[in-house]
């Protein structure tokens, strides 16, 4: 048995030999308008002073729209930026070395404990963007790969939970067979096998939070990081492409011949959806992803009125369309930015409040 297991391995590890090659670089070509609803931003009066943004150098571009068009308005404001990685922004907020955060996924839980264990509540979390539609390393739509042969062709939530978790907390049965999971004929014996990327990771991560509901990954998934010029995700696709009882989660430009995207539903009566541009735009394709800003804010505390116009500028009509200039990254849907912009209006507090921090006159920023 155990020279059996030994060969097929082999056999997949040569298929995918065979299927490498350096991933080319992804110029998308879909883009998205913002909404023109959205509420035009107008000056609050006059602020001045400085803040500090440190964090994703994948919302680097974005986040120079957004400052230079901020400091058109208010030219007394200075926003010095250190984009690096994501996983600079936490140790920043936490030492006290910036007020802006940007991070192109959801913090990881091993970076928000330092900063909860510090001051004893969670980095705040504002949506600024959608994460992109398939573009790599642009916090793009995560999609579930097959291989062509699999009958299987959607899954709702709760079945992904089952294939990939051992808590099962969205309370489907225990899954360890394509036929547990609604495969027919030859098919319903055969056993599943689980790709997916080294933890800590933030699509691993994304994927435990969002169809996991933050249930435990079983054992004995096979797991990727990038090595060399062979992208993590694409080592994914390659591996579903050589193996028919694969599952893998991956990016929409990592499908390849051999492998299919399947159609998901967060419930059992659906809608399912594919994951087109046209979902994945508006967020209905329910593994959409978004970007954010965080912040070290207190329950109760008033925003520092400089960033709480940033940030109001930045879920503006004028904010999301430098995201639409940006080209990679989608704007949010108006429901959104609504949300978004009523959490910062729960953080406002009286006008006085931000009277210490460099403002002379404060007027509403809409």
């Amino acid at each position: 048995m155990r020279r059996v297991q030994l060969f097929f391995v082999g056999v997949v590890l040569l298929c995918m030999s065979a299927l490498a090659a350096e991933h080319p670089k992804f110029n998308e070509t879909l883009h998205a308008k913002a909404s023109p609803d959205l509420p035009v931003y107008k000056s609050a009066g006059t602020l001045s002073g400085s803040m500090k943004s440190v964090g994703a150098d994948t919302m680097e571009e974005l986040m120079k729209l957004w400052i230079a068009d901020f400091r058109q308005m208010y030219p007394d404001v200075t926003i010095d930026m250190e984009a690096k990685a994501s996983g600079t922004a936490a140790p920043a907020l936490t030492e006290g070395r910036a007020q802006l955060g940007p991070v192109a996924r959801e913090m990881l839980p091993n970076e928000i404990a330092p900063f909860q264990q510090k001051f004893g509540y969670a980095p705040f979390a504002v949506r600024v963007a959608g994460g992109s539609f398939r573009t790599p390393g642009k916090t793009h739509a995560i999609a579930f790969l097959v291989n062509a042969q699999n009958p299987i062709h959607k899954l709702t939530f709760a079945r992904l939970d089952a294939i990939y978790s051992k808590t099962r907390k969205r309370g489907y049965k225990e899954v360890t067979t394509w036929g547990d999971v609604g495969a027919k004929g030859e098919w319903a014996n055969k056993p599943i096998h689980l790709w997916g990327l080294i933890r800590p990771n933030g699509i691993a991560n994304f994927v435990q939070e969002r169809v996991l509901e933050n249930g435990e990954y079983k054992d004995g998934i096979t797991e990727r990081t990038t090595v060399g010029s062979l992208p993590a995700l694409d080592a994914i696709a390659q591996g579903v492409a050589a193996d028919p009882y694969a599952i893998g989660y991956s990016g929409f430009s990592s499908v390849i011949k051999g492998t299919r995207p399947l159609a998901l539903a967060v419930n059992d009566n659906g809608p399912y959806y594919k994951g087109t541009f046209q979902e994945v735009v508006p967020q209905t394709y329910p593994l959409s992803r978004v970007v954010y800003i965080y912040l070290n804010l207190a329950p109760g505390q008033a925003l520092d009125p400089k960033i709480r116009e940033f940030l109001k500028f930045v879920l503006s009509k004028q904010g999301q369309q430098d995201v639409e200039k940006e080209g990679v990254f989608l704007p949010l849907p108006q429901q959104m930015v609504k949300e978004e912009l009523q959490k910062i209006e729960e953080h406002s507090g009286p006008d006085k409040v931000g009277q210490h921090a460099g403002v002379k006159e404060l007027s509403p920023g809409y």
